[in-house]
């Protein structure tokens, strides 16, 4: 008999050992077999089940950092993956005994066993990928009401009903609640009764009352991402003491030690502040808030503002608030309902000089009618694909931004749901939607679908900084005038606010222009003041006009022929200082901002990624995150090692076309789309490898069909989409004010960070479109 066979008969016989029956099994299994091979077996169970008292110490000997545990009286230096093996060891023996012992000397991550398999040794995996970003979790405030103590010491734990003790270890402690690491063998759950021992900080700290029990209910676990040998437990107290309050208060008895503590807090805080404004302030999908069934409130950045143009019609005029009717916001923010989302088509169409706004939300038709949809809206230009999420406004968060109400000119005073316009497709995936065969309906079937001409709710536009975006300042000045249009008709009227370029009007009858039309005015006072001017016909160029057809917004096009009038316009405005009266130009407040900047963070859908050029070449630096992870970051998470997300699948052999191309410092240019298609292998639960493409990349749709095929059917599929854009100023006026506070407690750490963020260069976004993707080639 081999001696693999003789180490697998003794450990079936494990179970067994202790009972009656262990000679009627030991004889089943090695019947037909030799008395020496029998003899041999029972040799190795006894060796494996003889009690040990040694101890184990891993230092130096396996990939993993390790810590010092004391468990029924024997001190052992063990990881992560021998802390969870110990446990499921001693469940299977029994007690701690020989085969416990070489369990947790020959763990998978042991540098001895690694060699046989002919895994990598430390030495080869520390060269890290370029592509490996530190996880910052988004939204997480360390502005607490209590006191929190990092500290790492072991404890033990009861579960409910269960004898068994788990060696565990705390990572933080309040006064009312802790985070645990714990083994992930056992089974945790949501609102169970914990018993906890800290046995490590009773003997350092002597304090009475810590010796005792304390119960905790457990409010969250988390998985460890790249370790699947632990999970954390985040708890509540529930037993009155104030054991814990004393070891807090007593770890900070100096002063020095608690300014330390509290300084430490802040340093962490601001560093995640700052990535949480230009998040803010990069992030591609459009915020709304609405109050009812009416849209009152836009939160544009620099790369979201192509969304929020798309829904201007021809005279400039927004017409977003058309998208959101009553029946349709009835179905997403149903009663007690606190988040939904759902995906909406959209595309324009173009009759008789005016813009139309067709939009269909997906349970809104029926298959059929969808399909007819995407075949009339996909061959236009125009075809967008929106995710539409909606989450309803605590009563705190519609306190917090009602009390901004003035300042928003009354929109935020009964504001009820929050919303995002999350792009997913475009035209470069617009021939997916006509892969489907056209129904054999009549295209008046989509006439419901088309948006009133009327301008519903006039939603306001707010840009997350408090940065003027005006290139010139405007002033109040009325002065008779004659606007001619394109056709030759004039129309009398005056100006209400001028700048050197621009011009603002009211025509005293409604007129039939639109948006980047030529319309020719006739200055009637000011051609008086100065006759060599051609004041009697500037041009310019219509950039808005009110739905009413009287409200104009013009912009001087500025041409050889034209220079002279801009610098009588200039001299003019600067001759008058004392007399013009500057148009004040609305920009949010610090408070305002830091209530959408609480509101937003904590409804994230996407994943921001920061792109830096510390060395010459772009690497993604830092990935924003919320917990729970969602499914595709998740994955990445359990690829990359010490605590970072490895974005390997998504920018390796990818770095021209979503990092250097796009991210270009050219001005005007808007974020770059692209879908990316990750394909992965599986061998039971054992990633076997990872395929990636571009869409670009598939010669033809039905390879990527193929492509998607074989996912589903091997392992798994995610399609991403990845924005990318260059960033150009990273800081916020909220930044700004956060390094300062900062510099007052350490001008190094305040340095450090404004370099930090001073060396982005670049913004993506990833969003998970798998299910889009799948709807559209009809393959879900």
């Amino acid at each position: 008999m081999q001696q693999s066979e003789i180490l697998s008969l003794a450990e079936r016989l494990i179970p067994a050992y202790h009972s009656g029956d262990l000679e009627l099994l030991l004889g089943q299994l090695t019947q037909g077999q030799s008395p020496s091979a029998k003899l041999l077996v029972k040799m190795e169970l006894n060796r494996i089940m003889t009690s040990c008292h040694k101890s184990v110490d891993l230092r130096g000997r396996v990939n993993g950092e390790c810590r010092e545990y004391e468990i029924d009286g024997i001190t052992h230096w063990l990881d992560d993956v021998a802390f969870n093996a110990y446990h499921k060891s001693i469940r299977k023996y029994g007690s701690y005994t020989e085969g416990v012992w070489e369990a947790l000397n020959n763990t998978r991550n042991n540098f001895r066993v690694m060699q046989k398999r002919g895994a990598p040794q430390q030495e080869n995996q520390a060269k890290r990928s370029q592509f490996e970003a530190d996880p910052i979790k988004l939204g997480y405030d360390l502005k607490r009401l209590e006191n929190r103590l990092r500290i790492s010491t072991q404890i033990e734990i009861h579960l409910k009903n269960k004898q068994q003790v788990i060696h565990a270890l705390s990572v933080d402690l309040s006064t009312s609640g802790a985070r645990f690491k714990v083994p992930s063998f056992f089974d945790y759950k949501l609102g169970d009764i914990i018993t906890v021992r800290f046995i490590e900080l009773y003997k350092e700290y002597e304090i009475s009352g810590l010796e005792a029990d304390i119960e905790y209910r457990i409010l969250a676990v988390d998985e460890s991402y790249d370790n699947d040998a632990i999970k954390f437990l985040r708890v509540l107290r529930l037993t009155e003491t104030d054991a814990i309050d004393r070891v807090i208060t007593e770890s900070l008895n100096s002063n020095r030690k608690k300014t330390s503590h509290d300084n430490q807090d802040k340093i962490i805080r601001a560093r995640t502040r700052a990535y949480e404004h230009t998040y803010l302030k990069h992030s591609c999908s459009l915020p709304l808030f609405f109050s009812g069934n009416e849209l009152k409130i836009a939160l544009i950045t620099e790369n979201n503002l192509p969304i929020w143009q798309y829904w201007h019609d021809e005279r400039n005029q927004q017409a977003l608030g058309t998208l959101f009717n009553t029946q349709r916001m009835a179905s997403l923010t149903k009663a007690g309902v606190h988040d939904s989302n759902n995906v909406l088509y959209a595309f324009k169409h173009e009759y008789k000089d005016r813009t139309l706004f067709f939009s269909m939300m997906m349970p809104e038709a029926k298959p059929e009618e969808r399909k007819l949809f995407w075949h009339i809206g996909a061959k236009r230009d125009s075809w967008k694909v929106f995710r539409l999420w909606m989450f309803e406004l605590s009563k705190e968060e519609r306190r917090e931004l009602a009390s901004h109400s003035e300042e928003l000119s009354q929109r935020s005073r009964n504001l009820t749901h929050y919303g995002i316009l999350q792009e997913i497709s475009d035209l470069q995936s617009a021939h997916d939607y006509l892969f489907v065969d056209k129904p054999a309906l009549s295209s008046k079937v989509i006439n419901p679908f088309c948006h009133p001409r009327k301008i519903h709710g006039m939603p306001m536009g707010v840009y997350f900084d408090a940065r003027s975006r005006r290139k010139e300042p405007r002033y109040h000045f009325r002065t008779p005038l004659t606007l001619i249009d394109s056709e030759g008709k004039q129309h009398t009227g005056f100006t209400v606010d001028i700048s050197k370029r621009g011009l603002s009007i009211i025509i005293e009858e409604p007129l039939s222009i639109k948006a980047q039309d030529k319309a020719t005015i006739d200055f009637n006072e000011l051609k008086l003041y100065d006759k060599e001017l051609p004041l009697n016909s500037v041009p310019y160029q219509v950039i808005r006009v009110s739905p009413e057809g009287r409200r104009v917004q013009l912009m001087l096009e500025e041409t050889s022929s034209t220079m002279k009038i801009i610098a009588f316009f200039s001299g003019m405005i600067e001759n008058n200082r004392d007399k013009l009266l500057k148009k004040a130009e609305i920009l949010p407040s610090h408070e305002l901002l830091e209530s959408l900047h609480n509101i937003l963070l904590d409804k994230m859908v996407s994943s921001p990624v920061f792109v830096d050029k510390a060395t010459r070449n772009l690497r993604p630096r830092v990935i924003g995150v919320n917990y729970p992870l969602p499914r595709h970051i998740e994955f990445l998470a359990k690829l990359g090692r010490e605590n970072k997300i490895s974005l390997d699948p998504v920018f390796k052999g990818h770095t021209n076309t979503l990092l250097a191309n796009p991210m270009k410092r050219i001005d005007g240019v808007e974020p770059q789309f692209i879908e990316l298609y990750i394909s992965i292998l599986k061998f039971g639960s054992r990633v076997k490898s990872i395929e990636t493409q571009l869409m670009n990349e598939f010669e033809t749709t039905q390879q990527r069909i193929e492509f998607i095929k074989n996912a589903q059917n091997m392992g798994e599929l995610f399609v991403l989409r990845i924005a990318s854009a260059p960033i150009f100023d990273a800081f916020t006026t909220l930044l700004r004010a956060d390094l300062e506070e900062l510099a007052q407690i350490s001008i190094q750490n305040s340095t450090t960070l404004e370099k930090e963020i001073t060396s982005l260069a670049g913004y993506s976004e990833i969003v998970d479109i798998t299910d889009e993707v799948l709807t559209r080639l009809q393959l879900n």
